[in-house]
């Protein structure tokens, strides 16, 4: 899996109206407002992340599960059939090898998960994607080419865990950008509206980089 992030020993500075608190310890947080000493490849030298944010941890659970009952599927079939007629060098075998697809199978959805991030920063959105560990797809805009931004939570689920869908209208070439199933999306709709409106001040003042 290609970095997407590098360390940066450079400091970032906080605007009090974007970053009321600082960014979690937890490094597998979904949600991280203002996130220091990090940086990803194509950030300019000036750019501020505001936000990086993931999909919600909730949405792991069903490849946890699935993962859960391929580990105890060996010990289940062993006690439900018996394998004596099968040699034990070859049940070892079987076993080990069901055990690593299992494990790749978690570890490519924990990478998937992981690396596939939304970046908001001072200057534009970003929109990383991993199909798949060898092939990677970033949209972004600028934050003066967004016309529209729309949250929505629907379903007991998302509403119990507060996590759901942000829809950006642009006018660049990609008309529209999802941020799916992150959390707190009435949250990062307003970040992205005082950005918004931030970005418009700039330009009145003369301040656009």
């Amino acid at each position: 899996m290609p970095d997407v992030f590098v360390s940066s020993p450079e400091k970032v500075e906080k605007k009090p109206e974007l970053a009321k608190k600082e960014a979690p310890v937890n490094p597998l947080a979904a949600f991280i407002p203002r996130p220091t000493n990090l940086r990803f490849e194509t950030q300019e030298k000036k750019e501020k992340i505001v936000l990086l944010l993931r999909r919600h941890m909730i949405t792991n659970l069903p490849w946890l599960v699935i993962a859960l009952i391929m580990v105890i599927c060996p010990t289940m079939i062993g006690r439900i059939v018996s394998l004596d007629f099968i040699p034990s060098s070859f049940r070892l075998i079987i076993s080990l090898a069901w055990y690593l697809l299992t494990f790749a199978f978690a570890f490519e959805r924990f990478l998937s998960w992981f690396f596939n991030v939304n970046v908001v920063t001072d200057e534009r959105i970003i929109d990383i994607n991993f199909p798949s560990i060898l092939y990677k797809d970033i949209s972004e805009t600028k934050i003066d080419r967004i016309q529209d931004v729309s949250a929505k939570t629907g379903g007991f689920i998302r509403s119990l865990f507060n996590f759901g869908d942000v829809a950006i209208q642009t006018a660049g070439t990609i008309p529209e950008i999802y941020f799916e199933a992150i959390p707190n999306p009435g949250r990062v709709s307003q970040v992205l509206n005082d950005l918004i409106l931030e970005e418009e001040k700039e330009k009145l003042e003369g301040r656009v980089r």
